[in-house]
């Protein structure tokens, strides 16, 4: 009887090996279908974490606050009063170190790219230890700022104010002069700075007015004569700026700006 050739057994081998080694090659791996990718966030889905959210005392400071929708109003809905209270209200979160930095996001910058509605004009020094936004702890979109050596102004920086008040219809205008100013300083004292340094001292000198001989601190009576004296200039700008105050659609104030203790107090 002839043996019947072993024809089944490479058949059983090979199918008892793993694909890989069939062919000599490694397993393809699953393609992940589409529907599962997961996707980024945008930015203006990110929520910010409260920064004081374990202090009970910072509530009611941090709500005064709140996040404007994109779509404001002119000047945000406020009048001159309302709008210096936000500030002051603001100034008060940045002495307790309550700041709530609302409006500083990314969902803020977005809402803000198209257009701007600030609350408040803030002319103010150009001194480092000044900034506005962080004295009235304010972000984008909410201060238009002009600022000057001594807060001194000249036709561009009275034209920049007139633009935000005629054409952003911004309610209020506020001179913010601070404690130990350079520029008032170097007026109170004279002498004969160089180069253009000297129209700054020259402007101060005009808005102060001459030494009278008063007691107490001249450096720190200056700082506040030269607040009043650029917010009587503004008041009286012809035609746009003293016409908006006539017409009760402007306010200007000047406040005092205290390096030492972080307060801004409204000037009588």
């Amino acid at each position: 009887m002839r043996p019947r050739p072993c024809v089944l057994l490479p058949v059983l081998i090979c199918g008892l090996l793993p694909a890989a080694e069939q062919g000599g090659h490694e397993a393809v791996p699953a393609v992940t279908p589409r529907a599962e990718v997961k996707t980024v966030a945008a930015p203006a889905e990110i929520k910010p974490v409260a920064k004081h959210a374990d202090r009970k005392s910072a509530t009611p400071l941090a709500e005064a606050h709140p996040a404007m929708p994109g779509s404001e109003k002119a000047a945000q809905g406020l009048s001159g009063q309302q709008a210096l209270d936000r500030l002051l209200t603001g100034n008060k979160r940045f002495i307790a170190d309550l700041t709530s930095r609302s409006h500083q996001g990314a969902a803020r910058r977005i809402a803000i790219a198209k257009s701007q509605h600030p609350v408040a004009v803030v002319v103010c020094c150009s001194d480092s230890r000044s900034g506005p936004e962080t004295i009235f702890d304010q972000g984008l979109g909410d201060l238009f700022v002009v600022r000057t050596a001594g807060h001194v102004l000249d036709g561009v920086a009275l034209g920049s104010i007139e633009y935000a008040c005629e054409h952003l219809h911004v309610p209020l205008v506020v001179v913010l002069g601070h404690e130990r100013c350079g520029a008032v300083t170097a007026a109170v004292e004279g002498g004969t700075p160089t180069g253009h340094v000297q129209t700054v001292v020259e402007l101060v000198q005009r808005n102060i007015g001459p030494k009278r001989g008063e007691a107490g601190d001249a450096v720190e009576q200056a700082v506040q004569s030269n607040a009043r004296a650029v917010a009587r200039q503004i008041s009286t700008s012809t035609p746009l700026l003293a016409g908006l105050i006539s017409s009760e659609e402007l306010t200007v104030v000047a406040l005092r700006y205290d390096l030492d203790d972080g307060e801004v107090a409204v000037l009588p």
